[in-house]
């Protein structure tokens, strides 16, 4: 998982704007702080998309602490009324894992599995990046096992 760190941005006469320095050309915008943000997520994924379409990797993210020592940059982040991070998480190839659970929930997820024609490592997942969006703000994006999206 890699963080992009964002700058929103906020004057009295206009709309919310978001901008990701490390990715020239992403950009979100909305009517409300939220709205933003979740624009900026989507721009995110989509800009990750593109770039693996073309053949070409994430560029890799620069530190808060980073951007601040860049001249340009930090006055960027003195004109952000926010600074945030966005987590990526490239989700590609499998890794089998031990996971120990209460005997109750297995068989509640075991059933609920069965009712929905999905195996329980596959609710797992699901489950655990709905749970990283929503607690981490987190964007997912799927691909291919091809190659690395993200630089190391």
């Amino acid at each position: 998982m890699k963080t992009y760190i964002a700058y929103v941005y906020k004057d009295p006469s206009s709309s919310f704007g978001v901008s990701f320095p490390d990715l020239p050309g992403c950009y979100g915008a909305g009517e409300s702080y939220d709205e933003a943000i979740e624009n900026a997520k989507v721009s995110l994924r989509e800009y990750a998309k593109a770039l693996d379409e073309d053949g070409d990797e994430m560029p890799t993210p620069r530190s808060h602490s980073a951007l601040e020592s860049d001249a340009s940059e930090a006055i960027e982040m003195d004109k952000a009324a926010f600074v945030i991070e966005v987590p990526l998480i490239v989700v590609s190839s499998k890794r089998r894992v031990n996971v120990s659970m209460d005997d109750g929930l297995i068989a509640a997820l075991d059933r609920a599995c069965q009712l929905a024609g999905v195996n329980r490592s596959a609710l797992l997942s699901q489950l655990a990046g709905k749970w990283l969006e929503e607690t981490l703000g987190a964007v997912t994006v799927k691909r291919p096992k091809k190659k690395a999206l993200i630089a190391a």
